[in-house]
């Protein structure tokens, strides 16, 4: 049973009439969830935090911090509706150190593509960065499907309104994991990738992940933002990160 078929039975579960399920499933979207899940046998496809293996050109001091690498072989990129790299590695990094106060997308973040046999080195962040460093751990995948609620810009907000009673359980149940790929951005003060893209100068969601910040109670709802002509041509020189702080 794939992740859609398993996303049917479930929906079933919740009581979902069956005409609405079917103009739902077009918009429920693949993401690939990331997380520790020690006890699983799901496959190890990335790391989280520690120190980053990057090229000897590349130029890193610990800022923006080193939040997790994925090993694209590793990761199911048909089964996504982005178009990610299939071999290689891409790095994410973004100031976990207190929110920007700018407003919208910004710069604080970054992504890194190593092709597959580009000679790296493990980098270490400088003395006065260590200490945003994200403790280390593997990261093992877990395709999942899913829906937008109606915080998301979306163009068919009358299906969003009238799937939202059903699935309130579902997004409370639904777990995010340390780093995921792909599916909707997080919306706690907007909405940074509205769906479908309609623009050439629209943004993608490439991942996300949540954390708290170093320097202050606060969390973060990241998201790293691309165009997709960027990520079919492997160009992740613009990639923007939209940083939600919520408590």
């Amino acid at each position: 049973m794939n992740a859609l078929d398993e996303y049917r039975v479930a929906a079933r579960k919740r009581g979902v009439p069956e005409d609405l399920l079917d103009r739902a499933l077009r918009l429920a979207r693949p993401r690939l969830e990331l997380r520790s899940m020690e006890d699983s046998d799901a496959p190890v496809v990335g790391q989280y935090g520690g120190h980053p293996r990057l090229p000897p050109d590349v130029e890193w001091t610990g800022f923006p911090a080193f939040v997790a690498s994925v090993d694209c072989a590793a990761v199911p990129v048909g089964e996504l509706d982005i178009q990610l790299p299939e071999d290689g590695h891409l790095l994410f990094f973004a100031n976990n150190s207190e929110p920007s106060y700018v407003p919208g997308p910004t710069q604080e973040g970054r992504v890194v593509y190593v092709p597959a046999g580009t000679p790296t080195m493990e980098r270490a962040p400088s003395e006065e960065d260590a200490p945003y460093t994200f403790e280390q751990h593997p990261l093992r995948g877990r395709l999942d499907r899913f829906m937008p609620d109606t915080n998301h810009e979306i163009a068919d907000q009358e299906t969003v309104r009238l799937i939202h009673p059903y699935l309130l359980d579902y997004w409370e149940e639904t777990t995010t994991g340390e780093l995921t790929l792909g599916g909707y951005a997080s919306v706690i003060h907007h909405d940074p990738a509205p769906w479908p893209v309609t623009d050439d100068e629209a943004f993608v969601m490439l991942a996300r992940a949540d954390f708290t910040f170093v320097d202050t109670p606060l969390s973060c709802a990241a998201s790293w933002l691309i165009r997709p002509r960027d990520l079919a041509e492997r160009n992740f020189d613009d990639v923007r990160l939209d940083s939600q702080s919520y408590m």
